[in-house]
């Protein structure tokens, strides 16, 4: 018998507040339409995730713990009183926790950052077979992840840092949706070069990159954490704004080149700077763009550098490999369709999911039996 999921994932605010914005009848939709409509944006991977285990025959259901508008409709429909939690962060875990209770499921997924955190996990086990975490960003300082049974990582380090701590942990690399390509219009592409990204913490080695390729390369920046880079830096004059979703997947396929570049992941005193595993190697490579990525000594085990990717290990040569690939169209081209071709036939979350499944094993099938699903009606 397959077993039953609850994934609880977490959406950026910015993404979730302009959505809504975007549509003002949403959030008074009921709570199955106003998740579904979430689900489908492009946004996660945790729609993938939901797919993929569905067609292995798992039951699975999701929980966005951040998104308030749908979280409060999750609310009323169950009749969950919270006029005691006028505090966001108590009224968030909260209905997560009613919607472990009521779901009871064999594997209780959480995709980290979380602002749940370690003691309400380790509140919620009564109602759940096992608790497995996913992480690929910077540990949080006052986390120590103890509560679950299984931590995945797509990243090495993250991996041995904490079987080092005696925990179980295994790696999951990441994957492409091709359900993606279905929502994509297609047509001449509109940019020359792209980046999307952000500028957070662990991406500041990216601001005095992009400004070296400014310099050479007509680049459209999108992304978020502007307030981050400069004034003065020319990344303003080529900033278009944020680009989530399918909005996202849009920019990068049409764009003759996108480029990447991994976020600094520090584990202790060793720092993650050696392993391509990010997000962008997937998603740009499924929609037929051609890649130009930072060099890791692992790539080859994705993607065939100069074949299905293009590499770089400084901006000076990022800027060369660009304006190469701008003048040499049939090799532009012939990497984006090799990079594409990889990607489905490989790096698809169906596989990842049967991944999956194999190594959580035991823990997937030793879980409580479901009283009812998460979802309005179920």
């Amino acid at each position: 018998m397959s077993p039953s999921f609850l994934l609880v994932t977490s959406f950026y605010p910015q993404f979730v507040n302009r959505l809504y914005e975007r549509e003002p009848g949403l959030a008074e939709q009921a709570y199955a339409a106003q998740l579904d409509r979430l689900l489908t944006s492009g946004f996660s991977a945790v729609d993938a995730y939901r797919n993929g285990l569905a067609r292995l025959g798992c039951d699975v259901d999701v929980v966005i713990v951040d998104a308030d508008r749908l979280q409060r409709q999750w609310a009323r429909e169950h009749g969950l009183d919270l006029q005691d939690s006028d505090d966001r962060r108590r009224r968030q875990r909260r209905i997560v926790e009613a919607q472990i209770a009521a779901a009871r499921p064999d594997v209780l997924y959480v995709f980290e950052w979380s602002p749940l955190g370690d003691d309400f996990l380790r509140g919620v086990r009564r109602h759940v077979g096992s608790i497995v975490g996913q992480i690929a960003s910077p540990l949080r300082p006052d986390r120590t992840y103890r509560s679950y049974n299984l931590m995945i990582s797509a990243l090495p380090t993250l991996v041995e840092h904490f079987r080092e701590n005696g925990m179980h942990s295994e790696r999951l690399k990441l994957g492409f949706d091709p359900r993606v390509l279905t929502r994509l219009s297609r047509g001449a592409p509109q940019h020359e070069v792209t980046f999307v990204g952000g500028f957070a913490e662990v991406h500041d080695d990216r601001i005095p990159w992009l400004e070296r390729l400014a310099e050479e390369v007509d680049i459209d920046v999108f992304g978020y954490g502007m307030d981050r880079v400069p004034a003065t830096s020319p990344i303003h004059e080529r900033y278009r704004g944020e680009a989530w979703g399918y909005d996202m997947f849009s920019v990068l396929a049409h764009s003759r080149i996108t480029l990447n570049m991994h976020a600094r992941i520090d584990v202790g005193s060793s720092r993650d700077g050696k392993v391509a595993a990010n997000m962008r190697l997937y998603e740009a490579t499924g929609v037929g763009t051609c890649l130009v990525t930072d060099h890791k000594d692992n790539l080859a085990e994705l993607f065939e550098p100069g074949r299905e990717v293009a590499t770089y290990k400084n901006p000076d040569a990022c800027a060369a490999t660009v304006k190469r690939l701008l003048a040499d169209e049939p090799a532009r081209r012939s990497i984006a369709a090799a990079g594409q071709m990889r990607t489905l036939a490989e790096h698809g979350y169906d596989a990842r999911m049967v991944e999956l499944l194999e190594l959580l094993g035991p823990l997937a099938r030793h879980g409580p039996t479901r009283r009812s699903a998460v979802a309005a009606g179920r």
